[in-house]
């Protein structure tokens, strides 16, 4: 039952129209698939103010260019025990001279990702999504960034008239109030639109999402996301995260509170392993949502 229930949750909100979709439950929806990665989802979701490393391609493409150049590789069970998985793999570089002479900040920097999900579905049938994600920041001196991304996606399932196809844009930037305090800001599928084999023609949601994080803390860094989509305030995430201790070990926490649909708080937490150029992240996050219960993410990283 759980199986079934899962497969017909996911695969719904992977096809239904966007005006009708609301999968706030899986943080998806029509072509809308989770963000990558899972130390960001170990802080329940927040990342567009504090992400530095290969993730800030699809939370905050702005934060490339504080990142390194980075290959790295992530994979979900969206729905446990019923076959619905996410696989994704990104590779992001500066490139350029650094925005000053005493920064490491890089002028330009750039990324692609290609995400995969796949769902078994009851019938013997299949159900494929596949995105390619590209995105390139600018940042004329350290204390901002622009960035703008764009995506190709398609679908390919058993079911006559819902294969589909389409585009979308994100525009993002971030800016350094001070040496502690960071803003990020994404605006998600500004522009976009997909179309199904039968004619059928949809824009995605629009989302907008604002963060803020400081470290004015000297053992982590605190963080607050707020999502507006679906004519508000859908969801607020907050989140902390430690350096590594010793260089090896950090650790995280966050809680995501739901105000659509059945408004709820879900927890999340995780942690990071980092030796030499290579870093594994796990994260966790207990959705008191049956079809979703608890979903594990793991991602490993290698500086290039």
């Amino acid at each position: 039952m759980r199986r079934a229930l899962g497969i017909a949750i996911v695969v719904t909100a992977a096809l239904w129209p966007a005006g009708n979709a609301r999968a706030e439950s899986s943080q998806g929806g029509a072509f809308q698939p989770p963000p990558y990665g899972a130390r960001v989802w170990g802080m329940g979701g927040v990342g567009v103010a504090v992400v530095d490393d290969e993730s800030a391609l699809d939370w905050n493409p702005a934060r490339l260019s504080l990142a390194s150049r980075t290959l790295g590789a992530s994979y979900v069970d969206l729905v446990p025990g019923a076959g619905v998985g996410q696989a994704q793999l990104v590779f992001v570089t500066p490139f350029g001279h650094p925005s000053s002479e005493d920064s490491t900040v890089a002028t330009h920097a750039g990324g692609i990702m290609l995400t995969n999900i796949s769902a078994d579905i009851i019938g013997g049938e299949s159900y494929t999504e596949n995105h390619l994600r590209a995105a390139y920041a600018y940042c004329p001196e350290p204390l901002v960034t622009f960035a703008i991304a764009g995506q190709l996606f398609f679908s390919r399932s058993g079911v006559d008239g819902f294969d589909a196809w389409g585009t979308g844009i994100d525009l993002a930037g971030r800016l350094s109030l001070t040496r502690n305090w960071d803003v990020g800001v994404v605006g998600r599928d500004v522009f976009s639109r997909y179309t199904y084999s039968d004619g059928r023609d949809y824009q995605k949601q629009r989302q907008i999402v604002i963060g803020l994080a400081t470290r004015t803390l000297p053992f982590a860094v605190v963080s607050v996301d707020a999502v507006h989509a679906y004519s508000g305030w859908s969801r607020v995430m907050a989140g902390v995260e430690t350096p590594y201790i010793f260089g090896l070990l950090a650790v995280r926490a966050g809680v995501t509170r739901y105000s659509t649909g059945e408004a709820r708080t879900a927890p999340s937490f995780g942690a990071s392993v980092r030796t030499g150029r290579l870093t594994a992240h796990y994260g966790a996050n207990l959705d008191t949502e049956e079809a979703f219960g608890t979903v594990h993410r793991l991602s490993l990283a290698v500086r290039l």
